[in-house]
């Protein structure tokens, strides 16, 4: 596999196995990438969002001041028979709003990317909650196993119930 400039050929040898296309269209919407790297069984995609700036939760004024960042790694659909991890690059901003409670908050990714405290993307949470659906506990969590997506038979009824 080669990453370059942002577009990806899976070749192996003298055989190609796909043909180019751009990265971000394996990410969800609304993420930028930064890098990518990869392992034997892992894609590992630093990517932030694409928004400038994001409002405080409790007094949603939009604030541009950045205190810091820290990385968010999340999991995501598998590709190519790898397993893709995220590492989401938050950002904390100060709130300048002289009332609000809450002087720093943590960059929120639109609900359709990562909800908020999840280890794993809303489209990843969304087949593992209807593989829990259809399947139930052991037999999901096996199937889940071929399909590359890392959850035992417990997350996936604690997703149904949720």
């Amino acid at each position: 596999m080669i990453f370059a400039a942002g577009v990806v050929l899976f070749s192996e040898g003298n055989q190609h196995y796909g043909e180019k296309f751009a990265l971000s269209s394996l990410l969800p919407a609304g993420l930028a990438v930064e890098a990518t790297a990869e392992s034997e069984r892992v894609i590992a995609v630093t990517a932030r969002s694409g928004a400038r700036a994001r409002p405080c939760p409790l007094c949603r004024r939009v604030s541009h001041r950045i205190h810091s960042r820290y990385l968010r790694r999340v999991s995501d659909l598998p590709c190519i028979g790898m397993k893709v991890e995220l590492h989401l690059v938050a950002r904390r901003s100060i709130c300048d709003a002289p009332l609000c409670r809450r002087r720093i908050f943590a960059e929120r990714f639109d609900d359709c990317v990562v909800a908020e405290r999840s280890r794993r993307t809303s489209r990843l949470e969304c087949i593992v909650h209807h593989l829990g659906l259809a399947l139930g506990g052991r037999p999901a969590a096996s199937f889940a196993k071929r399909l590359m997506v890392p959850v035992n038979n417990d997350t996936l009824l604690r997703v149904v119930r949720r």
